[in-house]
């Protein structure tokens, strides 16, 4: 039994270690998401969990049979039971996060949200009382017990509720890396039933630990892999990630594609006059306009950040889809900026169709085409507007 327990606490201590690390490295990261903010909470919760069953084991055999031994070994045996629900809480919060950002930002999301988990919260404060979950014996034994088996299935049946809403969407996803980070998130609660099954062979077998830390650092590198690929001012994919994606989408698309080249107009005056940190807000407005636009679609349009303050989008469709997507984006671009700020965020936006034989730099110069043509109508629409009104002006007085 000493040996068992020893092996069990060598195997706690292991993956304690690698969760420590990928905590450690997210603290240490120097941008900090809302995706990475769960992330870290995920992560802290599951550290709980393990380093309260590493204590249980040393304690089960370094002070077995003293006065206090019991009750110590019960608390902390509680302590894994009630973390292993609060990781798994945040895991949630991860995954909705990454669907919706922002989701769970006000109370009374949070309050319907943490709701599902009381329930096994719940029966970990019932077994104080009913020992039907879990006990410790005299000699310092830990047995479960039938209600065991009711706490796995609530804890695998929320995380499956995420867990397939994850799922489905990855198929109206476009972006291959999204879709592939959506199926990997997804599988979490595998992860939890093959821990639930592998754990009826014999308690003493490490299984949950082991399958929670490898689907940890899973999703750490996974996450991590995104982020490279992503603008880190406005949270869309970047230029290089761009580039691959659209030689990847001509050699494989068979619908028609289309290419959105989007550009805000006057965005230098705005840099110049109110300063960079006014800029930067305008190009996260864009972003947001463009997330929402796009999000409605049954195949997800792609997004990236070309450069400086210009935008693409790759989607496919027909021509008028194309058209509407970008009204809609001129529309949240008006519809979400600050009333009250001293400047108007407008954008020219460029739309030109894929055809057989094109290569990135060919379509991207046709989009760039005609945005400048779009441009340039503004501009000159701008100056008409200005002339009329100094004219008005001028006959008035």
């Amino acid at each position: 039994m000493v040996l068992s327990s020893i092996l069990y606490a060598e195997v706690y201590l292991v993956c304690m270690i690698v969760v420590g690390l990928l905590l450690f490295w997210s603290l240490s990261s120097e941008s900090r998401s809302s995706s990475e903010q769960w992330q870290i909470r995920m992560l802290s919760g599951f550290m709980v969990c393990f380093s309260a069953n590493l204590l249980f084991s040393v304690f089960q055999v370094l002070f077995s049979g003293t006065a206090w031994s019991e009750s110590a070994l019960y608390t902390l045996k509680s302590l894994y039971y009630f973390s292993l629900i609060v990781g798994t809480y945040f895991w949630c919060g991860y995954a909705e996060n990454e669907l919706r950002s922002g989701m769970h930002a006000n109370r009374l999301m949070n309050l319907l949200f943490i709701l599902p988990f009381l329930v096994p919260a719940a029966m970990v404060a019932a077994n104080l009382w009913t020992h039907s979950l879990f006990d410790i014996d005299a000699a310092g034994q830990y047995h479960r017990h039938g209600m065991y088996q009711w706490y796995m299935l609530s804890l695998t049946l929320l995380t499956v509720t995420c867990s397939g809403r994850h799922f489905t969407r990855s198929f109206r996803e476009s972006d291959p890396m999204r879709r592939g980070h959506m199926l990997l998130t997804a599988s979490f609660p595998v992860s939890l039933l093959l821990a639930w099954l592998v754990s009826g062979v014999g308690e003493q077998i490490p299984v949950v630990c082991v399958c929670i830390t490898v689907e940890l650092l899973c999703l750490y590198v996974g996450t991590t892999k995104q982020q490279i690929s992503l603008d880190k001012l406005t949270q869309v994919n970047n230029r290089q990630n761009l580039i691959s994606y659209l030689e990847y989408k001509l050699a494989t698309h068979i619908s028609r594609m289309y290419l959105l080249m989007i550009d805000l107009d006057d965005f230098k005056i705005i840099n110049d006059t109110y300063g960079h940190l006014e800029g930067d807000k305008a190009l996260i407005l864009v972003a947001k306009a463009l997330k929402e636009a796009c999000g409605s679609y049954k195949l997800r349009p792609y997004i990236a950040r070309y450069g400086g303050d210009e935008f693409m989008v790759i989607t496919e469709g027909t021509r008028e889809e194309a058209s509407e997507l970008c009204d809609n984006i001129r529309r949240l671009i008006s519809e979400k900026q600050d009333k009250n700020a001293p400047y108007e965020v407008k954008a020219s936006i460029g739309l030109a169709e894929c055809f057989c034989g094109m290569k990135p730099d060919d379509l991207i110069l046709a989009a760039d085409e005609e945005m400048y043509r779009i441009k340039k109508e503004h501009k000159a629409a701008k100056a008409a507007a200005k002339a009329a009104e100094a004219e008005n002006k001028k006959n008035g007085q």
